[in-house]
């Protein structure tokens, strides 16, 4: 089978199992872990921050972010659609007792005016707004690059208005990658976390960065959260080769092109497909029930896909993906979506 559900099914590549069978071990709550210690430095560095820290999950770090940035009953500027709102668990409610405030956004971009009122009318009868959360790549709009100009302009309204903003990156090296000058996200953030697991093909883990003060309180609530780790640099080794390997994920979005690019439009079972420049592709259907046979004849042309929505289904591109078998997707996706399939 293909599977295209996610770009966190990769396994780890021989080099990477070889790097992680050399590397050195310490226990990581006493700050003793030689890998680790590298990895959260060598992260920090590149983009412009004071520390890191080297967390289980993208979740993790959103959340560490939100429980060092906020007190209960306070409030957090989001997206209607992002996935530190929709696709957490409630995670921010449960942990940090904090609700979310929808702006108007398109692909991930907030409407700058309308961000600014809702951050003005905050201030008279209504919760304190603390932070502003942004997403790059913008999951829920197919992977959507957030200009580099917007973070910057997002930086400016959050420090005029006393907040904090931080960036949930799970999929930022994406975005970098297009536009390399776009790294130093540490001199406009307070704080951002990316995974390691999905597109940079490591099995497990993210970092989370801010400064040294915010990184302190974050290994704190690490610790509360059952996410202190002993000799992690079995993982952390895995990150640090997925890191350094980071240009590859170019080779993804070269594949999500040629695939888009290559998929018959005329009769077809879906309304839209979407391809916003990275390692996704989506298709719309007007009704759940052509989904589901979409992603049906899929599977018996031998590819899985996931929903994104009910109505929606993704395709995600990754390392796993060979070449060589680009073309049997495109053919099965024209097989599939055709009305007599």
């Amino acid at each position: 089978m293909i599977d295209l559900r996610s770009d966190t099914v990769t396994k780890p590549s021989k080099d990477m199992l070889n790097q992680i069978l050399e590397a050195e071990f310490g226990d990581d709550e006493y700050k003793e872990d030689p890998t680790v210690n590298s990895l959260e430095e060598y992260c920090a560095n590149l983009m412009g921050f004071e520390a890191g820290l080297f967390v289980t999950s993208g979740l993790m770090g959103n959340q560490i972010s939100l429980l060092v940035h906020t007190d209960p009953g306070q409030e957090v500027v989001t997206t209607q659609d992002s996935h530190i709102k929709n696709y957490e668990h409630g995670a921010a409610a449960f942990l940090s007792r904090i609700q979310f405030r929808d702006v108007d956004s398109h692909n991930g971009v907030y409407d700058l005016d309308i961000l600014s009122e809702t951050i003005k009318q905050s201030k008279i009868h209504k919760p304190s707004i603390k932070v502003l959360a942004t997403e790059n790549t913008h999951l829920a709009t197919g992977g959507s690059i957030v200009p580099f100009e917007h973070i910057k302009n997002l930086s400016n309204i959050s420090k005029s208005n006393d907040m904090k903003l931080h960036v949930d990156g799970a999929r930022i090296w994406h975005a970098i990658l297009t536009d390399p000058a776009s790294v130093k996200y540490g001199e406009y953030c307070d704080s951002l976390t990316y995974c390691f697991s999905k597109g940079l093909g490591a099995p497990i883990g993210s970092m989370l960065l801010g400064d040294h003060d915010f990184i302190d309180e974050a290994r704190e609530f690490r610790k509360k959260l059952g996410g202190g780790m002993r000799q992690v640099g079995i993982i952390a080794s895995a990150a640090r080769y997925a890191i350094e390997n980071r240009d590859r994920l170019i080779e993804d979005h070269h594949k999500a092109e040629f695939v888009f690019n290559s998929i018959a439009n005329e009769d077809r079972l879906f309304d839209e497909v979407t391809y916003k420049g990275t390692n996704m592709i989506f298709f719309k259907f007007d009704t759940e029930v052509k989904a589901e046979t979409f992603r049906h004849n899929l599977e018996d042309k031998k590819i899985v896909a996931g929903f994104i929505k009910k109505e929606v289904i993704r395709l995600v591109f990754h390392k796993d993906i060979e070449n060589e078998k680009l073309e049997e997707i495109v053919t099965a996706i024209n097989y599939s979506s055709s009305p007599e399939s």
